[in-house]
This record gives structure tokens, sequence and C-alpha cells, in this order.
């Protein structure tokens, strides 16, 4: 625990400061984040003798990253065929019929997973002109938030089991904690940017429906990476954060939550869709 908590309190200013500089230090940021996580998947579906490319998935959620940072996501598509028709030249290539359903499969949901949702939050930072850098601080807010509230909150008070089967350890309690803390922070994030004029902000509505829905992709975005470790026989997916396992471990709720957060913003916020 001591270790998980050190590499918070290391990490999240770095975070933070990254964010705010945007940039080349966020592109950078991005791009390793995307590829360690593709590298981390491809070696977790290797333990089931499955083989997908690591190469390809890396490549390809890279390039998803890219797109996003340098285009405004304006080449997704593109990026979507070179997976699927990379993924069936390899087949091809291979000139044997081994794994060749499975194989593109997991490429493809292997790009879209690491690099296509993490997309959505460069699009966030980078394509809401100066509305990003409030949203992108409060996305990344709401998701710690709830991250530390289910943990504390599941520590301390947790009795019923939320997933048993998924995740033994995490409890409906730390699940309400989690709920209850990301509101609280996106509700102080608010007053903070009101008073400060420093970012952009959401009316309060907006502001702790979204830390809401945010808290309860997070949620499910860590129980289904704990599915998919469970099906895989692995405890954590990586060594490079202690006390957290590796990026997948990390960022599951993160992926999971960027799609949804940035449509909720596009889609409900009149003025954000037409930036």
């Amino acid at each position: 625990m001591k270790a998980r908590v050190l590499v918070g309190l290391v990490g999240a200013p770095i975070g933070l400061l990254v964010l705010w500089v945007g940039g080349v230090p966020l592109a950078v940021t991005m791009l390793l984040v995307a590829g360690v996580g593709a590298y981390e998947y491809a070696l977790m579906c290797r333990t089931k003798a499955w083989s997908p490319s690591a190469p390809l998935i890396v490549v390809a959620s890279s390039m998803f990253v890219v797109d996003a940072m340098r285009w405004g996501g304006r080449f997704s598509g593109l990026v979507l065929a070179f997976i699927l028709l990379g993924s069936l030249l390899l087949e091809v290539a291979r000139g044997r019929p081994v794994n060749s359903v499975g194989g593109p499969a997991l490429e493809v949901f292997g790009s879209l997973y690491c690099g296509w949702t993490l997309s959505r939050f460069c699009l966030i930072r980078c394509s809401l002109g100066d509305a990003g850098l409030g949203l992108a601080l409060l996305f990344v807010v709401s998701v710690w938030m709830n991250d530390m509230g289910a943990f504390f909150t599941g520590k301390a008070f947790g009795r019923r089991k939320l997933a048993p089967g998924l995740s033994p350890k995490k409890t409906v309690e730390g699940a309400i904690g989690g709920f209850v803390w990301a509101a609280l922070a996106s509700a102080v994030f608010k007053a903070l940017g009101d008073a400060s004029g420093l970012w952009y902000t959401l009316d309060w509505l907006h502001a702790i429906i979204l830390a809401l829905t945010i808290a309860a992709c997070g949620q499910l975005g860590d129980l289904a990476e704990s599915a998919m470790k469970r099906d895989t026989g692995i405890k954590d997916t990586g060594w490079i954060f202690p006390g957290h396992g590796g990026v997948l471990d990390r960022f599951d709720s993160f992926f999971f939550a960027c799609p949804v957060a940035y449509y909720y913003l596009i889609l409900l916020i009149p003025g954000l869709g037409g930036m």
C-alpha cells in the first residue's frame, strides 16, 4: 500500500503538469501509455496461447493517438482500415490457418481498447479550444478521485462484495465511495475554476452528472480489465507502477471512461460540439 500511495503522490503532480503544458510532452506521454498498454495487452493474450501481433497493435494504437493530437481524429476511419487490412494480411502471410479468426479479432479489439479510447481523451484536451484544458483536468480529477474513493472507502467500510467472480476485493461500499468522492471533487474543481478563472468549467448540473458518469464508466472499466486478467490467469499486466502493476492496471478505468466523457461533452454541452 505504501508503494501505491507513493506512486500516486509522485505521479499525480507530473501528470497534471504534462496535461497543463499540453503539446509535445502530452503527445509523448499519451503515445507511451498507448504503446505500453498495447504491448501489455498482446502479452496478456499470449498467456492463453493466442497469437495477436504485438507490433500491429502497438503501431495502430499509437496511430489513433497521433491522429487525435495532430489532426483532431479526422483519420480514425483510415487507422481502423489499416488495422483490419493489416491483420488479414498477416494471416495470409503466415500461410496456414492457425488462429485466423481469433488473431484479427484480438488485434482489432486491442487497438481500439488501448488506442482509440485514449485518443478520445486527447480530443478532449486538444480539439475543444479554450475549454479543453479545464475539461481534461475535470476528467482526470474525476477518474483519480473515483479510484481513490473506492479504494479507501472499501478498505474502511467494505462489507458486501460488488462482483466477487471478477474482483473479490471490490465492494458495494467502495463503489459508492468512488461516486461520492468523484462528485465532491468535481464540485470543488468547479468552485476553484469559477473563483480563479484559470480553467473552463461546466455548469453545476453537468459538472456533477459528468463526474458520476466518469465514475460509473471507470468502475466498469476496472471490472472489465479484472475479467480479462482472470480469464488469462495473471495478477498484473505489468510492473511499471509499483503497487499498481502495469499501464492497463493503472489506466483501465481511464480507457473505459474516455469515449463516454468525450461524446457526452460534444453531444450534450451546447457549443462544444462545433469547436
